[in-house]
């Protein structure tokens, strides 16, 4: 029988998104510097090899945890109607799968370690398997807070657990427990996470099953997590294929040339996409307000994320030594190329979270089916015979994937090409202003300077330089930005720091997509 009392959605103005932004912000900016200290100390006291393993035995789990955590997320964000029972259901269906999985880790285990050449996966996998049910308890109380824009607790959970794991796994692998302090980190950061969003929740789901309420979700949630799981499968299989093709030491430089990236890009790219959904489609049947808030967004979001990427390139070879050591210089040019992916991957972060509020996950899906198959078809036949190969097949697949992705965007909005490139024009003409700002100054008599020394002059150089031109060109985007932050401030003033934003709009503030 069907819970008679639906949810009742929540209704958003700009001020509510700005509040959700910086709490998000706090939160996946906080995420990446725990994450980025406990990389740079492991990689003082780990071997690549040590790193290499639990690389391949994390991405093999992750890319389970993605099914645990997001089978059900967008279905109960993106639903307009919903009842308690579609959440109880969700949660039921849930912690069942990550039971069947965890299972299916411990069947494959003595397998996954003979095919990545080393016996220790085998138990490394054992252990970091017990990830899936801690991710499922918390499942569906994260799509409930991010559904009703309640990012504070979610931030609050993030921090306590990834800080509590990060110090347990340092103390560990300080003390010589090598990759099992990463393995313990792991366990515990999703423990600890999960238990402190449980405590604070008000509304904690419970284990009952409805079959109609499970049909309405599982259709939507396949299509969703499928495009989730190519997506994400990506990346780990593709250091899988290439760890076993290349072996633990290449793997490790290779994951931690993706690691140096995305430990920055997760600030970025989660926060958007996490309040993107909820924004968006509560926007999806007003044509107009749908294009302004694309067009506002794409340009905040080229306008910080040109700025921070690039400049992380342009200044790598101090980025790399100053963090990781001369042991790991060979990884610049690779971080350097990585990181100019984000001109490309800045407008692609919009375009899926807009697909998914106007119901189109089978588009998204379509676009990673491709990619991936080009992955498996580049490794298959170029046997990835080094890592230069390795860093080409990966920049090749992004430039497919973001052609293919704006073609299925267009059809979908009917948005012409001014509006799809719109605010990326600016910021990429600072961008590379900056960069060679960067590297024409590296070339003094600065270069032979410690790296933080380096770093200190390079990356104030770089925001001057950049902000400049922004300036220079399009001063009312420098206001915008500024006006943003405000609005998030000031309400955080007003509403006294409950962190969540009211049930109903906020008269005196301005519309959210203007």
């Amino acid at each position: 029988m069907s819970d008679p009392d639906p949810v009742q959605p929540v209704r958003v103005n700009r001020a509510a998104v700005a509040h959700s932004a910086m709490w998000s912000a706090f939160e996946n900016g906080g995420l990446a510097l725990i994450s980025f200290s406990a990389l740079i100390i492991y990689s003082r006291f780990l071997s690549v090899s040590d790193f290499g393993l639990f690389s391949i035995v994390l991405a093999a789990v992750e890319l389970m945890t993605l099914l645990v955590a997001m089978l059900f997320h967008d279905a109960l964000v993106q639903r307009p109607d919903i009842t308690e029972l579609h959440y109880d259901t969700a949660f039921t269906a849930t912690m069942g799968l990550s039971a069947l999985l965890m299972v299916v880790c411990w069947l494959i285990a003595p397998l996954f370690a003979a095919r990545a050449g080393n016996p220790a996966a085998a138990p490394v996998l054992l252990w970091t398997s017990l990830c899936l049910p801690l991710t499922a308890v918390s499942s569906t109380i994260v799509a409930r807070q991010r559904r009703n824009l309640a990012f504070r607790t979610l931030a609050i959970r993030s921090i306590v657990g990834r800080s509590l794991g990060a110090i347990v796994g340092i103390v560990l692998v300080v003390f010589g427990a090598a990759f099992w302090g990463l393995v313990a980190q792991q366990i515990l950061i999703v423990l600890f996470g999960s238990l402190v969003l449980w405590i604070t929740c008000d509304e904690r789901p419970r284990l009952r099953f409805g079959a109609r309420e499970f049909r309405q979700l599982i259709a939507f949630g396949t299509l969703s997590v499928a495009t989730l799981f190519v997506n994400f499968s990506m990346k780990r299989a593709f250091i899988i294929l290439s760890g076993i093709g290349l072996g633990t030491h290449a793997a490790g430089l290779l994951n931690l040339s993706f690691r140096a990236i995305d430990s920055f890009w997760s600030l970025a790219s989660t926060a958007i996409s996490q309040i993107a959904l909820p924004i968006m489609v509560s926007l999806r049947k007003d044509d107009e307000r749908f294009a302004r808030a694309f067009r506002s967004a794409s340009a905040f979001a080229c306008a910080l994320l040109y700025f921070g990427f690039l400049l992380i390139g342009a200044a790598s070879p101090e980025v790399v030594e100053l963090l990781f050591g001369k042991q790991w210089m060979s990884i610049t040019p690779y971080v350097t190329i990585l990181s100019m992916l984000v001109v490309i991957q800045a407008r692609r972060l919009l375009m899926a979270p807009m697909m998914t509020a106007l119901g189109r996950p089978r588009d998204l899906l379509a676009c990673q089916v491709v990619e991936l198959a080009f992955i498996l078809g580049a490794v298959l036949l170029s046997g990835v015979p080094s890592l230069d190969w390795a860093i080409a097949i990966w920049v090749v697949r992004e430039c497919i994937g973001g052609t293919v992705l704006l073609g299925l965007f267009r059809r979908a909005t009917g948005f012409g090409a001014r509006l799809l490139f719109a605010g990326s024009g600016i910021p990429l003409i600072a961008a590379a202003a900056m960069f060679a700002a960067v590297w024409a100054m590296r070339s003094t008599p600065l270069a032979h300077w410690v790296p933080i020394a380096r770093l200190a002059v390079l990356a104030p150089l770089g925001a001057l330089v950049y902000f400049g031109c922004v300036a220079l060109l399009d001063r009312g985007l420098i206001v915008d930005l500024v006006s943003f932050a405000r609005a998030a401030v000031q309400r955080r003033k007003q509403r006294g720091d409950d962190g969540n934003p009211p049930a109903g709009g906020d008269s005196n503030t301005p519309d959210m997509s203007s």
